[in-house]
């Protein structure tokens, strides 16, 4: 019996551009609202995601896939950053001179305000959202294929491609090791 690969996701060419609008969306109701929950986090990002809805540019079952894409991408870098006290760049696993500075600032704004309920985030973690897969929309960094374990660079919001190298589907962010006792 063999594997049956997960049927990519397909959006619009205007995902990328969506998912970055939500995120500053996100980031502008965040900077006014100083400290928050993962509860209101939540609320925001919904919000958010509405008033990309109302521009009438994407579906409601892209804008529910893209919501799903920010949550998974916030939960795993405020994640990150608390357990490692890392910054973004060793999340993202490059140079940030390749990142437009706007899309930096904002997943750094929202990584701290994700740090308040980090327990609440750990909990959360701890079920298999932590894998991506082609088609969906991410964050800029560093995947690694699951099957071949051949890396993929996104230097910018962008729609994940199926491996380069053996066409496999699903992938894992690589972001700089690090050790629980060092931290």
């Amino acid at each position: 019996m063999s594997k049956q690969e997960p049927t990519t996701p397909k959006h619009s060419e205007n995902a990328p551009a969506a998912y970055d609008r939500i995120l500053e969306q996100l980031r502008q109701r965040l900077d006014k609202a100083g400290e928050v929950s993962w509860e209101y986090l939540q609320e925001q990002i919904e919000e958010a995601a509405e008033v990309e809805l109302a521009a009438e540019e994407m579906t409601r079952d892209e804008i529910e896939l893209l919501k799903a894409y920010l949550r998974r991408d916030l939960k795993q870098l405020g994640y990150y950053a608390h357990e490692t006290g890392e910054g973004i760049a060793a999340w993202l696993h490059f140079d940030l001179d390749f990142l437009e500075q706007k899309i930096k600032q904002s997943l750094m704004d929202l990584a701290d305000k994700t740090r308040v309920q980090h327990e609440l985030l750990r909990e959360q973690l701890a079920h298999s959202e932590d894998q991506y897969l082609a088609g969906e929309v991410s964050a800029p960094g560093t995947l690694r294929c699951l099957q071949c374990g051949e890396k993929q660079q996104l230097k910018a919001t962008e729609r994940i491609q199926p491996c380069s190298h053996c066409g496999a589907v699903l992938f894992e962010r690589v972001s700089l090791p690090w050790s629980p006792e060092g931290h």
